[in-house]
């Protein structure tokens, strides 16, 4: 006995599988980024959404079969339920190879046989719940196909889960859909492959005791399981959502308590703070034994200077040290200047040039500068600041000036 096949159901069919593929997908790329209980809730979210959307595939296509002589499909609700259950394993493992950090080709080869043995023994339950006298028969041939089916689609589904990881944002959603499609009709492959195995007896009638009718099973179920899919995704999308703009504000928090622990907020130079550790990092011997590079400390202290005045010396410390590690406020009225070591005539000339900077400026008055260096002064930052802040000369802008006094 033969039949014939709805087209409108058969597109339906294909638009589930390819929804619940892409679920799948969406899920197995986000659990890779969880861990603990989170990714096990992910996993079981994932595994249900699967195993619904591939189970409900194989009805909504049940019903695409349109039996002759206006027999009416049925099937027993408890055997139906049951079918659901290999889908679900299956689906499961899935989930779970798809998001192991390393997997070997054994183990993807493995876990294609055990995903497609699920899924051939929920096709083969599922025609076993359409209850027949005589009992429905199967070319061995079609059967051999259909699982070849079931194993090559769940290995190429492993497959291209795990690659879509390593594509760039911007492609991520493109490639997901276009899997999604490839994914749904290996599915679809594997459900019409199984369904031309089945010989229907020509003299079959529907057992008596089903109870769930193939009438109503097909436009309405790809309906429901679509839109639970899709409100699956969209929940898992906000949820996330939800979890990056919450990640980002503590990133944000943190950025903030930094600046404020290591950054003076009047000149955004870093401070004292930030010093110590940069200079607790230079001075640290590597793991070879590799000594520290020689570096220099030049101080610069003003008298009583205001907000203004500070503003204008930080700026013009960052221009005449260009070449500076770091320009730091090291204090109220002081900054340190962290550089690669200098000779006493190229200290000079910075001196000269700095002076020369702030007799344009008429606020500025009588200031003081100090140097050490590394390791000639001292071998520690403790004794490399103290030497730095012993002030070697008190200078006024006045001393730039045409006939002021030379600066030593």
């Amino acid at each position: 006995m033969t039949g014939s096949y709805n087209a409108i159901l058969v597109i339906a069919s294909y638009c589930v599988a390819v929804i619940a593929s892409y679920t799948a997908i969406y899920f197995g790329t986000r659990v890779f980024h969880f861990d603990g209980a989170q990714r096990r809730n992910w996993l079981v979210a994932g595994a249900l959404c699967l195993g619904t959307g591939i189970w409900s595939m194989h009805f909504v296509g049940m019903s695409a079969f349109e039996m002759p002589m206006e027999m009416t499909m049925s099937f027993n609700a408890g055997l139906t339920v049951l079918s659901w259950l290999p889908a679900l394993v299956a689906s499961g493992l899935a989930l779970h190879v798809i998001t192991l950090p390393r997997v070997s080709a054994a183990a993807i080869a493995a876990a294609s046989l055990i995903m497609g043995a699920g899924i051939f023994s929920m096709h083969y339950l599922g025609m076993y719940a359409m209850q027949m006298q005589p009992a429905i028969q199967y070319d061995p041939v079609w059967v051999s196909i259909s699982a070849a089916i079931a194993v090559g689609a769940s290995g190429a589904a492993l497959m291209i889960c795990r690659k879509i990881r390593d594509v760039p944002v911007q492609y991520a959603v493109w490639v997901k859909a276009l899997a999604a499609l490839v994914m749904g009709a290996a599915i679809c492959g594997m459900h019409y492959s199984g369904m031309v195995a089945a010989i229907y007896p020509m003299d079959g009638a529907m057992d008596q005791g089903n109870h769930l009718q193939g009438n109503w099973m097909g436009v309405p179920t790809a309906i429901v399981v679509s839109g639970l899919l899709l409100l699956a995704i969209y929940v898992a999308y906000s949820d996330l959502r939800a979890r990056d703009r919450a990640r980002q504000a503590q990133e944000r928090a943190q950025d903030q308590a930094r600046q404020a622990a290591f950054y003076d907020a009047a000149t955004g130079l870093p401070n004292r703070s930030h010093l110590e550790r940069q200079l607790l990092e230079r001075l640290t011997v590597t793991a070879r034994g590799a000594q520290p590079e020689p570096f220099l400390l030049f101080y610069v202290e003003l008298q009583n200077p205001d907000d203004a005045q500070v503003l204008e010396v930080a700026q013009q410390l960052k221009r005449s040290f260009s070449r500076a590690e770091q320009v730091v406020r090291y204090s109220s009225d002081s900054f340190m200047v962290l550089h690669q070591p200098l000779s006493g005539e190229e200290v000079k000339r910075k001196l000269v040039t700095l002076n020369t900077a702030f007799l344009s400026n008429a606020s500025i008055g009588r200031w003081g500068w100090g140097v050490s260096q590394y390791p000639a002064s001292a071998s520690n930052s403790r004794g490399l600041m103290q030497g730095a802040q012993r002030v070697r000369e008190w200078l006024t802008p006045e001393d730039a000036a045409p006939g002021g006094r030379q600066v030593a």
